[in-house]
């Protein structure tokens, strides 16, 4: 190495900070690892929340789309949606049928 030389870290070693930071914040909020469908769906969620500065958000309006743009099947968001409840991550409002949600 020479005197002043910079050495720069690698992007994937910088990925990997990233990956390890997530991971320590899942298990400070105790819900473990999310699946990549989960990632994607919350993420759906989390834009309209920011984007429209809702209190709750209707899941009917909302074009839920995965990682790639491709459209989430209504029988993964659905799975994926009672999982994010079960981890606390957000709430369903309102009866059963309702199409409400929160993030908590």
């Amino acid at each position: 190495m020479v005197a002043g030389e910079v050495i720069l870290e690698p992007k994937i070693n910088k990925l990997a900070k990233l990956i390890d930071i997530f991971d320590e914040m899942s298990k400070d909020l105790n819900f473990g690892r999310l699946s990549n469908s989960e990632k994607d769906v919350l993420l759906n969620i989390s834009r309209q929340y920011s984007l429209k500065k809702l209190q709750e958000i209707n899941i009917k309006e909302i074009s839920f789309i995965d990682y790639e743009g491709k459209p989430i099947a209504k029988s993964t968001l659905y799975k994926v949606l009672k999982s994010l409840c079960d981890k606390n991550l957000i709430s369903h409002l309102g009866s059963e049928r309702s199409s409400k949600y929160k993030l908590n």
